[in-house]
């Protein structure tokens, strides 16, 4: 369908055709729905927020975003637009920005709500948390994708990204990357190893989406 478009439009008008597209590939019920669900998870806790909710409240919403956001890692088309002149990390890219830019805009609805209830809340150290596991299930996906070549990775890796946000707050207190006591040496710790996960996550992600003549050429030498 890509390539068609492209045939059919004029040069400037392709990377507005790619995005169409992309959007058109990723607003599935397997986005709307987690991120619906979010969004009435925060709103419907609203009135409660401010007795000692709102950490719960928005952890919950951020792995609910995040395993919306992973769903953008199915390549349903994958086959079809191999020979398009798109590459293949230029759609997972585009999937994953049109992708986000829904999930974005619901989480800072939910960061607003709770900001607004309970002031209290580390908002942007709790967005950190929930780019790191979006992140990681993003890179499983895409590896999947690259060295698996499975067209529809989300499910294994929204499993994988629930995997990690249990363990999560399952290790010892001095271990645990989800912390309850918003202040002091482990929650200082955990916002560590927080940053480290995002930095690991995103470095995977870039080397799954290189392209597959590159690893290839890479393997060899």
């Amino acid at each position: 369908m890509i390539e068609l478009v492209a045939r059919t439009c004029p040069a400037e008008a392709a990377p507005r055709a790619l995005w169409s597209a992309s959007w058109w590939v990723v607003r599935r019920p397997a986005l709307v729905v987690p991120a619906a669900l979010a969004l009435v998870l925060v709103l419907g806790t609203a009135p409660a927020l401010d007795d000692g909710y709102g950490l719960r409240v928005l952890r919950g919403v951020g792995v609910l975003l995040a395993c919306a956001w992973v769903t953008t890692t199915d390549d349903p088309s994958g086959e079809v637009l191999a020979g398009s002149p798109y590459p293949r990390a230029v759609r997972s890219v585009t999937r994953f920005l049109a992708g986000g830019a829904a999930v974005g805009a619901a989480w800072l609805v939910a960061a607003a709500v709770v900001q607004w209830r309970a002031p209290e809340v580390p908002v942007l150290a709790l967005g950190v948390e929930f780019l790191a596991l979006a992140a990681v299930g993003l890179g499983l996906g895409a590896t999947l994708r690259a060295w698996r070549d499975q067209q529809h990775p989300a499910y294994t890796a929204v499993v994988g990204l629930a995997v990690l946000a249990f363990l999560s707050s399952a290790l010892p207190r001095w271990y645990a990357l989800q912390q309850s006591q918003t202040w002091g040496p482990p929650w200082e710790a955990a916002q560590v190893r927080w940053a480290a996960v995002l930095l690991v996550a995103v470095g995977v992600l870039g080397l799954a989406l290189r392209d597959p003549l590159a690893r290839a050429r890479a393997r060899r030498t």
